[in-house]
């Protein structure tokens, strides 16, 4: 097995990661989609992909 091209299959995203998210989310309770800049941002102040900020967003608002 190529240890090299592992991928991370499945884990929670870091605990500061979903805090950034969290607070973002809380404070826009009254529309919580944020804009192609707005997670342009959160990517930047989480390190996390544009898929994973978005996927996140998707559940968070389902729970």
């Amino acid at each position: 097995d190529d240890g090299q091209f592992q991928r991370k299959r499945r884990g929670n995203l870091p605990k500061e990661a979903t805090n950034i998210l969290k607070t973002w989310y809380n404070t826009h309770l009254h529309s919580p989609y944020p804009t192609e800049e707005e997670k342009y941002q959160l990517m930047h102040q989480t390190q996390l992909t544009l898929n994973q900020v978005s996927n996140w967003f998707i559940n968070q608002r389902r729970r």
